[in-house]
């Protein structure tokens, strides 16, 4: 039974719900409307006694209250919303992000704390203590980059993400007592960062649109295609998959047992609770409409949080800790019983069924690189044909899971793989047995893990090698031999033999191997000898920093420099950079036209307000004409300044991307020195120093 309800009349954007105590001691609901503007409702204020006090307050600040509820007017989408404490002030702060600015407001005060623009955007944020600083940070998830402010708005921390950082969490992930930055992004990776260095990091199936830490170095995360799962100290316990989409995720002890579970609510409206442990569903409960957010407050001021559970019309139900209670649908009972009753039935049809000496013969299965793709072989044992294969693959498949179902049984059977990026895969096969016309099979499970690199495939030297492919490329030093570079490779990449270093002759102790990308046809070429000397030859950026991660990893190496050409990418940064300098002129332009517009418009509706107390109807039809014509100029111009933002966003991402090269080309210091150049030449507007940064590092 829910501990209280109440109904907002007012509609909550997904996603966009926080909670704060902004007096210190009374807990509030915030929440973003699709107009932009910021709501926070308090059911414990008490409004001011003086009326004339309360009206000089309404005409001097920007919230109004009316009621319970009062109203932040911001002017522009609102992409992110979170409350916390920057300063030493028991009262919590509300922080506000949009696609060009962060507001750090003083809700009770009624004052700004810091307005402060982000280049990058706020497309997620958080409140919380890093290991590596002194104080309490506002994190600030943007376009391919995350920034870190104080309580004065001043950037104490920078550094380069893959994509748009659409989740931010602070949690101890190594556990050493201290805070570590955990962040999700638009091209499916989640990072563990510690100030310059990247302490594990993973490939999901795509976007991860929230990550909330939990107690013993968990944490859950939600993936924007349906999937929600936990994972500790890096290694994930458990997830699940549903055709409705993910809204919010909180950790909460729904069954008063001292324990915590994972709470989900979804846009279908379900808020269940889940396990930590193994991801059983413990509770449900179905409210009217989408969930737009989950929070935890003390609505009721019994000094015990509740949870508060809020659809997206505008419903807010509290639940204590202990009385939420499932109640089973009319008949579940009943089908799940009947579904345990087939199940047993088919078990026992299945155990009484003849003893077949040849389903015991094991099923042949094989990797190789071929024709375009890497392929999974398989073989079926004397007697026995293949009726079905189901073949499970995060990032390879739509739908992450593959059914080969030939028309015919078969003997063999053989099945594409074309994972989109350079990542590890484990394949989970599952594959039906049996004779040519039978309903009994023997099902089988193998498991196989594709390498990091199996959409490249080796191939002889070309007989003629592009200049373009010549110029280009990555040279850096290994203190290795060219056996354990051979070891790697043999790891990496599927191979019908092993490769080997020869020990004798004129080939002895170099190795140098050519690759063909099955994505894209590219040549790529990769040489190590005995004197630590290796380079990569690729047109590729993006490539060459995968290989150079994954060998830093393999060999252990904590530092490594080197000395990159990619003439495309560095002609398209500069280009970038010099768009993004006319961008920002174009924009400061369009600002001050919109001021002047904006303030003629107000002029014109004192001049009509006149007329039409002076029942002048010629001057009201003339400034009506006027204020159409301007508000035209107005729209057209808003589209404008819409438009250019939308291409400086472009903009800055290509940069950041390239950024990001520039930082994977090297390990270590040499990679963070990287960044801080590459970050500084961007300020600067400097193509020259950036160029070096990604030569040079």
């Amino acid at each position: 039974m829910a501990a209280f309800s109440l109904n907002l009349q007012r509609k909550f954007e997904p996603a966009l719900v926080s909670c704060g105590k902004f007096d210190g001691s009374h807990a509030c609901l915030v929440f973003a409307t699709s107009a932009g503007n910021i709501v926070v409702h308090s059911p414990h204020r008490q409004p001011p006694t003086d009326i004339t006090e309360s009206h000089h307050e309404n005409l001097e600040k920007r919230l109004e209250w009316n009621g319970e509820i009062a109203e932040l007017q911001i002017g522009r989408q609102v992409m992110s919303l979170c409350t916390g404490r920057l300063t030493e002030d028991e009262r919590d702060i509300l922080l506000i992000g949009t696609v060009t600015h962060v507001l750090a407001y003083q809700v009770e005060d009624n004052t700004d704390l810091f307005y402060k623009e982000v280049s990058d955007g706020a497309f997620s944020m958080t409140i919380g203590k890093l290991s590596w600083l002194p104080n309490q940070v506002a994190i600030i998830g943007g376009n391919c980059s995350i920034t870190v402010l104080d309580s004065e708005g001043n950037e104490v921390y920078w550094t380069v993400m893959g994509d748009i950082v659409r989740s931010i969490a602070v949690l101890d992930f190594d556990g050493d007592g201290e805070n570590e930055l955990l962040a999700g992004t638009e091209d499916c990776e989640i990072k563990a960062l510690k100030e310059d260095s990247v302490l594990w990091e993973t490939k999901e199936t795509g976007p991860v649109t929230a990550l909330v830490p939990l107690p013993g170095r968990q944490f859950a995360y939600v993936v924007a295609n349906g999937i929600v799962g936990i994972y500790e100290r890096g290694q994930r316990l458990w997830r699940i998959k549903s055709k409705h989409k993910v809204i919010s995720v909180r950790s909460y002890d729904v069954n008063g047992d001292g324990t915590n579970e994972l709470v989900t609510g979804w846009s279908s409206g379900k808020v269940d609770a889940r396990s930590c442990i193994n991801g059983d569903v413990l509770f449900k409960i179905q409210m009217t409409a989408g969930i737009a957010g989950l929070v935890e407050a003390d609505y009721r001021r019994t000094g015990i949080p509740d949870l508060v559970i809020v659809s997206i019309a505008g419903e807010v139900r509290g639940y204590a800790s202990g009385s939420i209670v499932e109640t089973p649908e009319p008949g579940e009972l009943m089908r799940k019983l009947l579904a345990r009753r087939q199940t047993l039935l088919t078990e026992m049809r299945h155990r009484g069924a003849p003893f077949q000496s040849h389903l015991t013969t094991k099923l042949l299965t094989s990797l190789f690189a071929g024709r375009g793709a890497a392929r999974l072989a398989l073989a079926s044992g004397p007697g026995l044909l293949i009726h079905c294969a189901i073949v499970f693959a995060e990032g390879v498949f739509d739908g992450e899971t593959l059914v080969a179902h030939p028309r015919r049984p078969v003997g063999e059977l053989e099945i594409e793989l074309r994972p989109s990026k350079n990542s590890v895969v484990d394949l989970h096969v599952k594959v039906c047995l049996g004779t040519d016309n039978t309903d009994l099979f023997q099902v089988i499970e193998v498991m196989h893990q594709l390498p990091r690199f199996c959409m490249y495939e080796i191939i002889p030297k070309p007989a003629t090698v592009s200049e373009e492919l010549r110029s280009c490329g990555v040279i850096f030093e290994i203190v290795e031999r060219p056996q354990r570079v051979a070891l790697w490779l043999n790891q990496s990449l599927l191979l019908s033999e092993e490769l080997e270093v020869d020990e004798d002759g004129p080939g002895a102790r170099f190795i140098e191997v050519w690759l063909r990308g099955m994505r894209d046809n590219k040549i790529h070429c990769l040489r190590a000898s005995a004197d630590g000397r290796a380079s990569i030859q690729s047109e590729d950026p993006s490539f060459a920093g995968d290989i150079i991660q994954s060998l830093a990893m393999y060999l252990g190496i904590q530092e490594l420099t080197s000395e990159a050409r990619f003439p495309s990418e560095e002609r398209k940064l500069s280009t970038a950079l010099e768009r993004v300098k006319g961008l920002r002129e174009v924009e400061a332009r369009l600002q001050a036209d919109a001021a002047g517009g904006s303030t003629l418009l107000k002029n014109l509706v004192i001049r009509f307000e006149d007329a039409r107390i002076l029942e002048d109807v010629e001057g009201m039809r003339k400034r009506l004409h006027q204020l159409k014509t301007i508000n035209s100029d107005l729209m057209r111009e808003h589209e404008i300044r819409m438009n250019s933002s939308k291409e400086l966003s472009a903009t800055l991402k290509e940069l950041n991307v390239g950024v990001r090269y520039a930082a994977r080309l090297r390990v270590g210091r040499a990679s963070t020195n990287a960044v801080a150049r590459c970050r500084t030449a961007i300020q600067d507007e400097d193509s020259k120093a950036l160029i070096l940064a990604l030569q040079n590092g």
